[in-house]
């Protein structure tokens, strides 16, 4: 799986190309005030609100916000720990590339999204699509939302 994840997203920009397409298919929404009057700010991964004002991200609200990394280590990540009972942070890290803090965030982050949005993970884990894609809409859950 982790083969085809590389594969099918060489680089991170198409990994973010993918996740800007299942989040917002046809518009950018903001995540503020529900606008659809949005601006994309140069080639990046950023928008700024007309309405409101706010600039954000595509990870905003996520469980992948404010963060450096790679987002498809965010992906793997998510693969590991719902496919591997023993994982620990030192062997995230080793796998990933990435170091044991690093590697500590991202699991709190993940246990912390499947805590609170249990019902919500479970009605896209029904959903008859490819793994890859179940998983990124997981991992773009809004995690203000508490269901």
């Amino acid at each position: 799986m982790i083969k085809r994840i590389y594969l099918d997203f060489p680089n991170d920009e198409c990994y973010k190309n993918y996740l800007l397409n299942l989040r917002w298919t046809n518009r950018i929404i903001c995540p503020f005030c529900g606008s659809l009057k949005s601006t994309r700010l140069g080639s990046s991964f950023r928008f700024h609100c007309n309405v409101c004002n706010t600039n954000y991200s595509l990870t905003v609200n996520t469980v992948m916000h404010d963060t450096k990394v790679d987002l498809r280590k965010w992906l793997i990540t998510l693969h590991l720990y719902l496919h591997d009972e023993k994982l620990s942070y030192r062997k995230l890290g080793k796998l990933i590339k990435v170091n044991k803090n690093t590697a500590y965030r991202m699991i709190n982050r993940i246990q912390h999204l499947f805590s609170k949005n249990r019902l919500l993970i479970f009605k896209i884990s029904g959903l008859n699509k490819d793994v890859i894609e179940i998983m990124s809409l997981m991992l773009l859950i809004d995690i203000r939302r508490i269901s």
